[in-house]
């Protein structure tokens, strides 16, 4: 088992020495080279030569951090900790409902940045980690951030030492991974969920497709760009029904009633949902309010017969053909006749292939305008729709 600095990982010292490494490693492509490797190892610095590997795999994950938008100064991650850490924003809206709160339990830190927002906004945080080199690190992080109401603790939930009557928020963010690989069933989550205890104000973040039994109170579907990223149970008065959110955009959607799409079979418009629209199982309540119908209500595209008004809940496809059947041999010739470039974009819905192996058999004009092809189920056959996107990407 590595041995963790904590002292080291809490100083400035290992921000610099982490910064250093990650722009010799950026000079060189992106590589650990061996003569990196081997100058470390053999520093005159004694820590840096002590925590050589440790260093690599910080100046490895802040630069995937840094690159994916949830990098922040003197904050340092692991590769694991980068891909698995809540963007900023995102942390931010997490914390809002604990506003107030004496007492918050975070249950799996992670990298700290749930932690921090929660600490922003409660008198103080414990929050549980149960690997030591991530709890180090994320304490580090959180000392430099100036946050000293945080007590992150090297202890996996449950934890005897923790008096839940003293708590009046929870949050949590179970791992979705078993033996290395990701589950979909939440009743495999760890801890499971089954064992977050119910305060004033509980969340707990799941993945969006997982599939989960709650008496949770409300299920909130989170936005970020074009992606959702994650769904969160709510136990809690200020969400207790179906909510989506664009964190990125401060927007908010909630289903009003349940009507049900009109069929539209004869489109001069195609409406793609955002995908937490689409993940929150609510496409046919959203068409209906929108008053936008459907070739088949079974799939998570909007047809109408006017152009839709512009909306940052979806894009907008202007229909160019609709044929029968899905055929390689005239898509092609669709793409020739349009004149459409390497940047195409192939989208399905209801069909089993993938569309990108389908990219690969078709040739395009070099420079020519994207268009958008479709291949999606109707009824009990498929249908190939050849469009232009109305909205920039």
């Amino acid at each position: 088992m590595m041995h963790v600095p904590v002292d080291y990982l809490r100083s400035s010292d290992v921000v610099n020495d982490v910064h250093e490494i990650a722009a010799r490693i950026t000079a060189s492509g992106g590589h650990v080279t061996p003569a990196l490797v081997s100058a470390l190892r053999a520093s005159a610095n004694p820590t840096i030569a002590a925590n050589a590997t440790l260093l690599l795999e910080l100046a490895q994950g802040t630069l995937r951090a840094d690159r994916l938008g949830k990098a922040g100064t003197g904050w340092l991650f692991t590769s694991t900790m980068a891909e698995q850490c809540t963007h900023p924003m995102i942390a931010e809206h997490h914390a809002g409902p604990f506003r107030d709160c004496r007492s918050v339990l975070e249950i799996c830190t992670g990298a700290g940045r749930d932690a921090a927002a929660m600490a922003l906004v409660a008198t103080s945080v414990v929050t549980l980690e149960h690997d030591p080199l991530v709890a180090a690190v994320t304490q580090g992080n959180l000392y430099r951030a100036g946050l000293h109401n945080v007590d992150v603790r090297a202890s996996a939930w449950p934890a005897a030492d923790i008096d839940i009557t003293m708590v009046d928020g929870v949050w949590a963010d179970p791992s979705r991974r078993r033996e290395g690989a990701r589950t979909r069933e939440a009743a495999t989550y760890d801890p499971p969920l089954g064992s977050i205890p119910n305060r004033g104000v509980v969340g707990i973040k799941v993945g969006p497709g997982d599939r989960v039994e709650t008496d949770a109170t409300g299920n909130e579907y989170i936005g970020f760009g074009r992606e959702c990223r994650e769904r969160i149970i709510w136990r809690s008065p200020h969400c207790t029904g179906t909510r989506v959110t664009r964190v990125d955009i401060g927007s908010v959607w909630e289903p009003r009633g349940a009507g049900e799409p009109a069929l539209c079979l004869q489109p001069t418009h195609i409406v793609e949902p955002h995908n937490a629209i689409i993940a929150s199982g609510c496409v046919g309540q959203f068409f209906a309010e929108h008053r936008i119908g459907v070739m088949d209500p079974r799939i998570a595209y909007g047809a109408c017969t006017d152009v839709p008004q512009p909306s940052e809940w979806y894009s907008r496809y202007t229909v160019r053909a609709i044929e029968n059947g899905i055929s390689v041999k005239r898509i092609q010739q669709a793409i020739r006749d349009y004149q459409w470039g390497p940047t195409t974009i192939f989208k399905k819905r209801g069909w089993d292939r993938n569309p990108e192996e389908l990219r690969t058999q078709l040739q395009f004009t070099p420079g020519g305008p994207a268009g958008v092809v479709m291949m999606m189920r109707i009824g009990d056959a498929h249908q190939t729709v050849y469009a232009q996107a109305l909205d920039v990407e």
